[in-house]
C-alpha cells in the first residue's frame, strides 16, 4: 500500500505542461527546476529541465511538469537553439569564459594591425562561409558532457583532461551583431548539444586569433523566445494553482502533426494498439518534417505521442495515461 501511494504521488494532476524560463546569471540549471519544485502547487508530477545552461550565461531554459519532460530528446532533435554570444579577441582562457583567468595572449601585431581593422560584413561572410552547415566539435573540456559517469568539468578541476571525439553539430545562422575590437557579438542558431564558447573560440581561430567569451544569453529554443520568458519575480511562489497558467502545453512547443481518436481508438491507443492511418483524422506535420503525431481525443485532450511505421500505422511511442492524465 505505501509503495502504491508514493508511486501515486508521481503521477499528475495537470497536463504536460513546459515553462519558459529567464534563467538569470549566477544561478545553476539546477537551482531553477529546485525553485519550480518547491513552489509549483502539488500535483504536478514528475519534473525536468529541457537542457543546462551554464551558471555564467541566462536566457532560457524550459522546464517539464507532466510528463512533458519525456520530450527531452524531441526537443534536443527537432528545435534549433539560438544565442547571443559577446567574446573578446586576443585572449584565451581555460573555460573559454570569463570564469577563469586569461591563460593565453595574442601579442601578434596582425591582431593590432589587420584583424582590428576587418569590418562586420567581412567578418560575419569568412564565419558563414567556414561553419554554416555541419560543424565537428568536441565536447569542452569544461562541460557538462559526462565520462565515467562525472562531468568533464569535475575531471577539468581535478587537473585531469579528458578529450572525448568530435560530434556532428548544424551550424544553421550566423549574424554579426557588432564588431568593435577587441569584442565581438554574434548570434547563431545551432543544433541542440553545440557548445557556443568552443564555436566562438573557433572562429577566433578562423580570423587568426584566439577569444573567449565574456558574456552569452540563449534567446531561444524553437519557438520559445526570452520575449515570453517567465522572469524572476513572476516565478511562481507558495504553491499558487495560477502558476500553471505560465505553462505552455508540450504540443505547442513541438509542432508536429496531430491524430484525432474516436473513443475506441482512444481505448486502442492507451493499451498500446497500433492504430491504421487510413483510419484516423490527420493534420498536417505542422511545419516539422517528422513521423511523429500528437494522439488527441475528441475534446483535444492531448493523450500522447504516436510514430508512423512502414506498416501505413502508427504505434504508441509516449502514452500520457502512465503520469496519470486519463
Amino acid at each position: 500500500m505505501a509503495h502504491r501511494m508514493a508511486k501515486n504521488r508521481s503521477l499528475s494532476q495537470f497536463p504536460p505542461l513546459v515553462f519558459n524560463i529567464f534563467k538569470p546569471p549566477r544561478q545553476t540549471s539546477y537551482d531553477v527546476v529546485r525553485h519550480f519544485k518547491r513552489h509549483l502547487p502539488s500535483g504536478f508530477g514528475k519534473i525536468g529541465h529541457f537542457g543546462t545552461l551554464d551558471p555564467f550565461a541566462c536566457g532560457v531554459m524550459l522546464i517539464g511538469i507532466g510528463g512533458a519532460a519525456r520530450l527531452n530528446d524531441y526537443v534536443h532533435e527537432f528545435l534549433p537553439k539560438t544565442y547571443l554570444a559577446v567574446g573578446k579577441l586576443g585572449i584565451e582562457t581555460p573555460t573559454g569564459d570569463w570564469q577563469s583567468d586569461i591563460s593565453q595572449r595574442d601579442e601578434s601585431p596582425y591582431l593590432k594591425e589587420h584583424i582590428a581593422s576587418f569590418s562586420s560584413l567581412f567578418i560575419e561572410d569568412c564565419f558563414k562561409k567556414k561553419f554554416i552547415g555541419d560543424y565537428w566539435q568536441s565536447p569542452h573540456q569544461y562541460s557538462a558532457s559526462k565520462f565515467m559517469g562525472k562531468n568533464l568539468h569535475e575531471w577539468a578541476r581535478e587537473g585531469i583532461e579528458i578529450k572525448k571525439e568530435q560530434v556532428l553539430r548544424k551550424v544553421h545562422h550566423i549574424e554579426v551583431v557588432k564588431y568593435q575590437f577587441p569584442y565581438l557579438a554574434i548570434r547563431v542558431t545551432v543544433s541542440s548539444g553545440t557548445y557556443v564558447r568552443t564555436l566562438f573560440n573557433h572562429m577566433a581561430q578562423e580570423l587568426g586569433t584566439i577569444g573567449s567569451l565574456i558574456s552569452l544569453v540563449r534567446e531561444s529554443i524553437g519557438p520559445a523566445h526570452t520575449s515570453q520568458s517567465l522572469k524572476l519575480k513572476d516565478w511562481p511562489k507558495d504553491r499558487e494553482l495560477a502558476a500553471m497558467t505560465n505553462g505552455l502545453r508540450i504540443d505547442q512547443l513541438l509542432p508536429f502533426g496531430e491524430a484525432l481518436l474516436s473513443e475506441a481508438q482512444v481505448h486502442s491507443f492507451r493499451h498500446g494498439a497500433f492504430l491504421k492511418l487510413n483510419d484516423l483524422k490527420l493534420t498536417d506535420s505542422g511545419g516539422l518534417d517528422s513521423p511523429y503525431f500528437w494522439m488527441k481525443d475528441e475534446s483535444n485532450l492531448l493523450l500522447g505521442l504516436g510514430v508512423k511505421s512502414d506498416l501505413n500505422e502508427i504505434r504508441p511511442k509516449i502514452n500520457f495515461h502512465s503520469e496519470g492524465l486519463a
